[in-house]
């Protein structure tokens, strides 16, 4: 009830969809392969999907995220490895959250950045909403906030919720 609640709010509020993104058909359609990544976390919202995947010629994962119905899925990307590279990649989404910044509605993702062999940083990833419902990345904060390096260290994506709302205090 909740859910068909929530799909009538948000088709009558002019969004493009609230169904979950067809993340096995994009994989499919590129000849990508899924990688699971074993986090288990719950996604704030239901019209984006993290995706991690093999891109067609890497032995290693990349990760981005999937919003938008099945005949025209927009895909965001958050970190992808190069054809025949290692390092970096991306082993994780590991968390996410919702939050309102600057009246604008963003998500926030954790995820683990493999740099080398022995470096791995926890950063943050930015999407919000614009005004005609798609999910945009937030170049600004992506390269100011999420980037900050955080080795070694188990983050929350509620810690990115608080770093972007002190970043958006100090400008």
């Amino acid at each position: 009830m909740k859910a068909a609640i929530l799909c009538l709010v948000t088709l009558t509020a002019a969004q493009p969809s609230c169904a979950a993104p067809d993340v096995a058909n994009y994989l499919a359609v590129r000849d990508w392969t899924a990688y699971d990544s074993k986090a288990k976390f719950t996604m704030p919202a239901q019209d984006i999907a993290p995706v991690m995947y093999y891109s067609k010629g890497s032995k290693v994962p990349s990760c981005g995220l999937l919003s938008g119905p099945a005949s025209g899925p927009k895909f965001i990307d958050i970190l992808a490895s190069e054809p025949g590279e290692q390092y970096p990649h991306c082993p994780s989404i590991n968390d996410a959250a919702a939050f309102k910044l600057a009246g604008k509605d963003y998500l926030v993702f954790e995820y683990t950045d493999q740099d080398s062999r022995n470096e791995t940083y926890e950063q943050f990833f930015y999407v919000y909403k614009n005004s005609a419902g798609d999910y945009v990345a937030d170049e600004r904060l992506n390269e100011q906030v999420g980037a900050a390096a955080s080795p070694g260290k188990t983050r929350k994506a509620s810690e990115g919720i608080g770093l972007a709302r002190k970043h958006a205090l100090e400008r």
